[in-house]
């Protein structure tokens, strides 16, 4: 119910502000100093435009309102030709360009895919519902945003890179490193967050254990971003989470965890390589589980969940570098006693059958750019629980639609076009 961009972007921080701002990662995005500045200079530069200045024509600005305030309600739009720029007797489609030009980022609704994207930030959104019953529909999108010319291959030196920057330094190697070689960076993350703690220990396998410390405040942008200060005090500070990646063999790799605006991060990694957190050091399988709990308050209401459990299927191959997660088991929900009443067997439908899927991948195209594709899939089945959980996240939503998504937009632009800016300077 969060915005899910702006949940991206506390995630990232981790990283970006604890490991990816160190010198020694900024070659590892090409093959040379001229390609890798080239390569980053493309992601970073492309997603700070994605960022800048956003407007929506209006076509899509009236689908985008409805579709958020009716998603888990979808009969309410499944005829309103407002919202469809493609209609068959069961299903209805959205397409949508995002492109940048004469200093603004604009979504246009279109009746037909545009041409290829090939220039980086520019995105190619679909969308697709698709009635199954009278009661029940599908959802279908894919989002593929251009990366420029970064190859999968080049992008995983990048994480290896990352990890490798934390093994046998110091806290304060790490500090230094990051304000002196990333200096805008860390000035224009260090108005929303700050990097707690760094904590790293070398055991007898010669793996390094890291944990991060991330602190958000929100009172740090209250001058210049007042808007997007208060929507994530009303809606992030309350909230709490946990997820953590594991395997068959119980072997835990990743865990993050979140609460009164405090995020740690740990891992465990070796010559650039995950290693298991507890156990002895071996590749990450391409198997794994997420399990995650999250909570939030909107209105006088605390919603979540927990328990909630993905199947993780790593992708590596010669054309695709990413992660496939299915959703198959029901969480534990976290509801308001209003509706404990209410009947939950719709809240199992999206995991029943093949459940649903989360797919994310950096994929190379011989003659084209690469792009970051997103797919996603799951089942909704109406009824009065999802009607009243439906208006709490149109209740987000609204609160966030307007001022504060414009913030928080000029804040994403200037994160990375600091980081782009940061890099071209080290690789100059």
């Amino acid at each position: 119910m969060i915005r899910h961009s702006t949940k991206s972007i506390i995630a990232a921080a981790a990283l970006v502000s604890g490991l990816s701002a160190c010198r020694n990662v900024a070659p590892a995005f090409g093959s040379s100093n001229a390609s890798a500045r080239a390569n980053a200079d493309d992601l970073f530069g492309g997603i700070s435009e994605r960022f800048t200045n956003v407007q929506r024509t209006p076509k899509f600005t009236v689908a985008r309102r409805k579709l958020g305030q009716n998603a888990l309600i979808p009969s309410v739009i499944f005829n309103d030709t407002s919202v469809w720029t493609a209609w068959a007797d069961t299903t209805r489609a959205l397409t949508i360009d995002g492109e940048f030009a004469n200093n603004r980022y604009l979504f246009s609704a279109r009746p037909w895919p545009a041409s290829r994207a090939d220039t980086p930030g520019d995105s190619r959104h679909f969308i697709q519902l698709k009635r199954l019953r009278e009661n029940q529909f599908e959802w279908i999108t894919n989002v593929d945003i251009t990366a420029g010319r970064i190859k999968p291959d080049e992008f995983a030196n990048v994480i290896n890179a990352l990890l490798r920057s934390a093994e046998n330094r110091t806290s304060a190697d790490l500090r230094n490193d990051y304000r002196t070689n990333f200096p805008r960076a860390t000035a224009s993350l260090g108005r929303l967050f700050s990097l707690d703690t760094i904590l790293t220990t070398r055991d007898s396998e010669s793996a390094t254990s890291i944990m991060l410390g991330i602190r958000l405040n929100p009172d740090g942008i209250k001058k210049t971003m007042p808007d997007f200060s208060k929507y994530l005090d009303k809606y992030v500070t309350p909230s709490k989470y946990r997820a953590l990646v594991t395997d068959k063999r119980g072997g835990r790799w990743i865990e993050i965890n979140g609460d009164d605006n405090y995020m740690t991060l740990k891992l465990r990694s070796i010559d650039g390589h995950f290693a298991p957190l507890n156990g002895r050091v071996r590749p990450i399988p391409n198997d794994l589980q997420i399990t995650s709990d999250f909570t939030t308050k909107i209105l006088f209401f605390t919603v979540g969940y927990a328990k909630l459990v993905g199947d993780v299927t790593v992708i590596d191959s010669n054309q695709e570098r990413g992660w496939f997660i299915r959703f198959t088991q029901e969480p534990d929900w976290r509801l308001p006693s209003p509706v404990s009443v209410m009947i939950h067997t719709p809240l199992r439908r999206p995991f029943e059958g093949s459940g649903s899927t989360f797919r994310l991948v950096l994929r190379d195209t011989p003659t084209a750019p690469t792009i970051i594709s997103r797919h996603t899939t799951t089942v909704v089945q109406e009824s009065a629980i999802l009607r009243f959980i439906g208006k709490l996240g149109a209740t987000a939503m609204g609160d966030f639609v307007g001022k504060s998504e414009a913030e928080e937009n000029r804040f994403s632009a200037e994160v990375f076009a600091a980081l782009a800016q940061d890099i071209k300077a080290i690789l100059q």
